[in-house]
């Protein structure tokens, strides 16, 4: 095959790529509905893909022929492959409290993810678009407003809204034994707060009519940050000994502010007959969102296509971060731990199919990143995957999570989360030169 053969092969893919990631940008998957996202930026998304999902989301400094790396961008100066992931998500959370319980199913796409080995062997990249943050919670309290009207009864708190990331990763193998890589994401997106006060009473009317008042704040975002790996390789006997190092810098992201202010009939209707500076008010400020930054280790022991066990660790200090130069008050230290492995019986089995699936499990406990009512919000999962192959070297990915997030101490509120993750991963040699007699 000619230089330009192959060329062409490269540009109708990624053109295609970058296509379909403009085309279905707009439809990710509604995020875990939970009342913790009303915080600060949001629920934080996993950054691992599938494959890492099955594992308790560790796999800093795992390195597969199988799956795109998506946890360290240095990784990717092993890609064999041609690579496309798709991924997609549903996930069931029952929320409960002291005295109501109710149940929530969200789902759709997860992350598309394209990756390339331009030197194979030794130079890969990847683009890919994946969420960052999102916002989705529904709370209704019993409290009075002062600042509207000292009748107000009920405040109803809704958020909604993502950040995705754009994300462009690269990876060079310095020797055999060192690589280092860089990440690039362009984050975009919006994240919406909205009170509705209840029940406000007009007081210079003589009958009492209900009227609502809504205030509502719409951030948007748009702006880069950027992720330095590396990874480290020790071959131990016929096995592998690797350390793999991230640094996140911290990002300060360009937001937009608007907020409205509205006058509305019950059935959340603006009241016409008010003058315009009555029912609506908006106001647009340009600030910033400071991201703090965070350090990530992980270390992996494997033998190639047979068996892999793998620990991470990361720390990200909530307490430097920033919205128009406020900290959230509810912003603590976070640190992560992610425990996992796999193993595969026989990959060049012939015959059997089940000896060719790669099967894993994994647990994941995160504390922090908010203290409220001085309860700390914690998480802890497990989780279990695996890797069916469909031709010699595609596969579908499938991760089962099965976790806990908060506390029903302090009238808090306690999440018990069921996930379920599936992705395709469609692998190609468009790089090699074929022969032809």
């Amino acid at each position: 095959m000619r230089f330009y053969d192959i060329m062409y092969q490269f540009r109708t893919g990624l053109v295609a790529s970058i296509i379909s990631i403009i085309f279905i940008s707009s439809s990710f998957a509604q995020e875990l509905n939970s009342p913790y996202s009303a915080y600060g930026m949001g629920m934080m998304s996993e950054k691992g893909f599938v494959a890492n999902n099955g594992m308790g989301n560790a796999g800093l400094a795992y390195q597969s022929t199988w799956f795109i790396p998506a946890l360290n961008p240095a990784l990717l100066g092993g890609q064999r492959f041609s690579s496309f992931e798709a991924g997609l998500s549903i996930t069931q959370n029952n929320i409960s409290d002291e005295v109501t319980r109710f149940r929530q199913v969200n789902g759709g796409l997860k992350y598309i993810s394209l990756a390339f080995p331009i030197v194979p062997g030794k130079y890969g990249l990847s683009i890919s678009l994946k969420p960052l943050s999102s916002k989705n919670y529904e709370i209704v309290q019993r409290r009075r407003s002062e600042a509207f009207d000292p009748q107000a009864e009920r405040a109803r708190f809704e958020g909604s809204g993502t950040i995705s990331q754009f994300s462009l990763s690269n990876g060079w193998n310095i020797t055999d034994n060192i690589a280092i890589g860089l990440e690039a994401n362009y984050n975009f997106g919006n994240l919406t707060d909205k009170t509705i006060f209840e029940n406000v009473i007009n007081g210079e009317d003589t009958v009492a009519i209900p009227y609502l008042i809504s205030a509502e704040n719409k951030d948007n975002f748009s702006d880069f940050s950027f992720v330095f790996g590396t990874k480290l390789t020790k071959q131990v006997g016929k096995n592998y000994l690797s350390l793999g190092v991230t640094y996140d810098l911290q990002a300060n992201l360009n937001t937009t502010r608007n907020t409205y202010l509205q006058l509305l009939s019950p059935t959340e209707v603006p009241i016409s007959q008010l003058t315009d500076s009555s029912t609506f008010i908006v106001a647009g400020d340009e600030g910033t969102t400071t991201m703090p930054q965070k350090i990530s280790a992980g270390l992996s022991y494997m033998s190639p296509n047979k068996w892999a066990i793998m620990a991470d660790f990361s720390y990200q200090d909530w307490r430097q971060y920033r919205s128009f130069g406020s900290a959230e008050s509810n912003y603590v230290e976070q640190t992560k731990i992610n425990i996992g492995g796999e193993y595969t019986p026989n990959m060049q089995s012939g015959t059997r199919y089940f000896e060719k699936v790669t099967y894993r499990a994994g647990i994941n406990i995160s504390n922090g990143p908010l203290v409220i009512n001085n309860n700390e919000i914690n998480s802890f999962g497990i989780t279990f995957g695996t890797t069916l192959p469909i031709t010699r070297i595609s596969n579908i990915n499938l991760a089962f999570e099965v976790g806990q997030r908060g506390t029903l101490l302090n009238s808090l509120v306690q999440e018990n989360y069921l996930n379920f993750n599936l992705s395709f991963t469609f692998n190609d040699r468009w790089f090699l030169r074929r022969q032809f007699d």
